[in-house]
């Protein structure tokens, strides 16, 4: 008589599912929006990459003979593969308003199923807090990432990119903090509009119009307001003051003796006898010009991201109220 075989107790250690870094919510949500959320972690490593290559050759021909012939300036390759990186990075808090934020609530209110995950045990604010999370959790540390690359870059070339004209480039939307807090702005902004429209279409309409004149305001208008103009005064018709590196002409005007500013074309008239007649009726005799050191920058971003994330923290409020007051 055989003896009766018996049969090995797999490895409890084995059978054991792995533990995963996202469950419940939390994982049902990542699913809801991994292709958006896919897409942006790769972008993140084709950027971070491409800061890498991209310092190397800059770094390459600033040890060149190449960068002595060409004083203050980079080779024109270099300048439009840094101008690109800088303008995309700018561009994309606008995308992520429109294909991430509007679609995380427009989405499952439109096809009924946000209604459905909240007759689990799980509660509805637990929902809308862990739906808001995650997509804004990922959006911060790529974002993040990408300013930090691309900032890094940037800084070695900072006074040669776009001549020297960081004001005028997309050097303060693109670098710093500011991306970042643009990032989390436009992405809670069309979360909100995606939550009160509740159709996703509509929404992502709304969020990129919305956004993309947010951005135009922010480069023409909001930048000036945080900052305090230098200014430079010079004797009427003779030679401008030559500015140092990093140092950016943002207007220019024209005063009298006592330093009262008339704007530039004053007395930009049709005939010489009526432009001299107003010079002296004015009695203007200086040219001025206002202007921005580099120096300056950091100021303007983190004055602009407080402004940013302060908007965002209220719009995530808002949110959060909106989507425990109304019925889904």
């Amino acid at each position: 008589m055989s003896a009766p075989t018996t049969t090995a107790a797999p490895d409890a250690r084995a059978a054991a599912p792995a533990r995963s870094l996202l469950r419940g919510t939390s994982w049902v949500v990542w699913r809801s929006n991994r292709t958006v959320l896919l897409v942006l972690i790769g972008v993140t490593a084709l950027c971070a990459a491409y800061s890498v290559y991209l310092h190397g050759a800059l770094a390459e021909f600033l040890d060149s003979p190449q960068a002595a012939a060409r004083t203050g300036r980079l080779l024109p390759q270099h300048e439009d593969g840094l101008g690109t990186a800088l303008l995309l990075l700018a561009f994309l808090p606008t995308m992520l308003g429109v294909f991430l934020g509007a679609p995380l609530f427009a989405a499952p209110q439109e096809h009924n199923t946000l209604r459905l995950i909240t007759t689990q045990s799980v509660g509805r604010l637990r929902i809308v807090l862990t739906m808001l999370a995650v997509p804004l959790l990922v959006v911060l540390l790529t974002t993040a990432l990408m300013s930090v690359a691309l900032t890094w870059v940037w800084r070695s070339v900072d006074t040669r990119y776009f001549d020297g004209d960081w004001w005028n480039s997309d050097v303060i939307a693109a670098t710093g903090p500011v991306p970042v807090a643009l990032a989390l702005f436009a992405t809670s902004f069309g979360i909100l509009a995606g939550a009160v429209l509740r159709r996703s279409v509509a929404a992502m309409g709304v969020t990129f119009v919305v956004l993309v004149l947010t951005a135009q305001v922010l480069k023409e208008r909001v930048a000036e307001t945080l900052v305090t103009f230098h200014q430079l005064t010079y004797p009427m018709g003779g030679d401008a003051p030559q500015l140092k590196p990093g140092e950016v002409q943002v207007d220019n005007w024209v005063a009298d003796a006592d330093g009262t500013l008339y704007g530039w074309g004053t007395c930009v008239l049709r005939t010489e006898a009526e432009s001299t007649a107003c010079v002296k009726k004015h009695g203007i005799v200086n040219d001025v010009i206002d202007y921005v050191k580099l120096d300056q920058l950091p100021g303007i971003q983190w004055s602009m991201t407080a402004v940013l994330l302060a908007m965002t923290a209220a719009m995530l409020v808002a949110t959060v109220f909106w989507m425990r007051r109304k019925s889904l």
